[in-house]
């Protein structure tokens, strides 16, 4: 089990336009160039991004722009945008119902996973896309 990249692009997408909207015109290629990937992809990105309201863009070579300010974009606001999976866990079905692992298996494993998931999900609404900045300019100073 694994998140997609899908994710971590997105946040690099967010950080891109925020970082060098006073220095470039920041486009899907400018992006691109910085993920280390094809347009194409970013576009598809950027796509999600607008549907969820997060980011605006002019069309040809206007630019993208984020539509609130960094401290008032979460992670799990992101997240939701780009992962149409939500939950993180999936319980295999038609185990052998009279097995004593097979036959409980989803009853046992049910509220653990719900309690991982809140965690995940709490977590991601702490963390701001201000915060992921300042992360990134500490990391650039070093």
């Amino acid at each position: 089990m694994q998140i997609g990249t899908k994710f971590s692009v997105s946040i690099h997408i967010l950080l891109s336009v925020e970082v060098f909207k006073n220095d470039y015109k920041v486009t899907s290629d400018f992006i691109a160039s910085s993920v280390n990937t094809n347009p194409v992809v970013i576009r598809k990105l950027m796509s999600l991004l607008r549907n969820a309201g997060l980011i605006e863009i002019t069309q040809g070579t206007g630019g993208i722009e984020l539509t609130r300010a960094p401290d008032q974009i979460s992670l799990k606001d992101i997240y939701k945008a780009v992962e149409p999976q939500t939950e993180l866990f999936k319980i295999h079905k038609d185990t052998a119902p009279g097995c004593p692992v097979g036959g409980n298996i989803e009853h046992l494993l049910t509220p653990y996973f719900a309690k991982l998931q809140s965690s995940f999900n709490e977590n991601l609404n702490t963390v701001t896309l201000a915060d992921m900045m300042t992360s990134l300019a500490n990391l650039h100073k070093r």
